[in-house]
């Protein structure tokens, strides 16, 4: 197997998840590739770019005749569908390297918003996207180089099934006992 399949695998699986924009700089990134790709490599590429543009195609809303289609007007923050509490989770990310560094959650989009507007340190090349589909709004801000530094996103509330062996060991360190906190995380743990 050599590196570059492997990273078109990874493209490939990545792929399935993203957003628009990360779909293009992943495209870009195929096509400067490319030319240094062996014959079987460059098969693989051409088949993943065309994936890639059909998952594009996907996620952008197109009018059926642009003359005759008047855009909606957007409602008001008010009229806004106010979905259940901790529903959005706004992610602040490293402008340098992209490291997440903060997570918030808000109970609205517009609380969201304000979180976001009030902890992202914006410059003039920033660039956000911002979309509006089923009832819920999704917002990234980039950098010129393509870095998301910012990303809203409504979240499910499944409530998670704990396990006995964990909330044992949450009790123990409640009472001042890591060890079992301890063992979570160790290989004798997880080979047991």
């Amino acid at each position: 197997m050599s590196t570059t399949s492997d990273a078109l695998r990874s493209i490939e699986q990545r792929a399935e998840r993203a957003i628009a924009q990360e779909l293009r700089l992943m495209m870009k990134e195929i096509l400067n590739m490319r030319t240094g790709l062996t014959l079987e490599d460059r098969a693989h590429a051409d088949a993943l770019l065309l994936k890639l543009d059909r998952l594009l195609d996907d996620q952008v809303v197109r009018p059926i005749d642009a003359s005759q289609q008047a855009a909606p007007a957007l409602p008001s923050p008010d009229e806004w569908p106010q979905l259940p509490p901790g529903r959005y989770e706004v992610r602040f990310y490293s402008r340098d390297y992209g490291d997440l560094e903060d997570v918030a959650t808000a109970d609205t989009f517009v609380m969201a918003l304000q979180l976001a507007s009030e902890g992202h340190q914006a410059q003039p090349t920033d660039q956000s996207d911002a979309l509006w589909t089923r009832d819920r709004g999704v917002l990234t801000v980039r950098s010129r180089l393509g870095t998301v530094l910012l990303h809203i996103e409504a979240v499910d509330l499944t409530p998670a099934v704990v396990q006995p062996h964990v909330a044992r060991a949450c009790q123990a360190l409640e009472k001042g006992e890591p060890a079992l906190i301890q063992q979570l995380f160790t290989a004798l743990r997880q080979v047991a």
